[in-house]
């Protein structure tokens, strides 16, 4: 079976084989995605405010840039590699939620695993790594469970969501550090 037939057999039975009752739950878990996404960057910027701290105030940045940079990449990468939708294509893949446009890369996938990542870096907790990895693979099933995205779609999502999620937060510890060690007027603040 070569990987296109992996593809559309695993989704197949992704969709057939749900767990009863489950479907409004996944529903919730797919459109909140983005509410998820932007509270926690909220949380992150209210504590930053509460606390007057600077380093949360910086985390808040990263994570900003990081929503962005999903919205740009999420939409460009639809734009340019346009792919059906698998309910479109496939008639026995049964269509459980919202999906419209091209499904690839899936872009809630995307958006979960790069929140997850960049929150599991910048604030390396287990009470909040594991909580935002769990959301993040919750949503990755829930979009090829409902039949609005092949599992090669979701995969796609979760590297370049991870990526996006590990480089952000990487390019700006290396120039926020780089600045504070070449600024003389920051010489004090080391």
């Amino acid at each position: 079976m070569h990987f296109s037939g992996f593809d559309i057999s695993l989704l197949s039975w992704l969709n057939h084989h749900l767990i009863p009752y489950s479907v409004p739950v996944l529903r919730i878990i797919s459109y909140t995605t983005t509410f998820i996404s932007i509270a926690l960057v909220l949380m992150v910027l209210i504590t930053s405010i509460v606390k007057k701290s600077r380093s949360i105030r910086k985390q808040f940045f990263v994570l900003a840039s990081v929503l962005i940079l999903v919205a740009i990449v999420s939409q460009g990468l639809k734009t340019f590699i346009y792919r059906e939708r698998p309910f479109k294509t496939y008639l026995f893949i049964e269509k459980l939620s919202e999906g419209g446009g091209s499904s690839f890369p899936s872009g809630h996938t995307l958006e979960a695993f790069a929140i997850a990542t960049s929150l599991s870096l910048l604030f390396a907790k287990k009470k909040i790594v594991i909580p935002v990895y769990l959301w993040a693979m919750l949503v990755a099933y829930s979009r090829m469970a409902l039949g609005v995205h092949y599992p090669s779609d979701v995969l796609a999502g979760v590297i370049i969501g991870s990526f996006i999620g590990w480089s952000v937060p990487w390019i700006f510890n290396r120039f926020t550090t780089n600045r504070k060690i070449n600024n003389p007027m920051s010489q004090s603040d080391l």
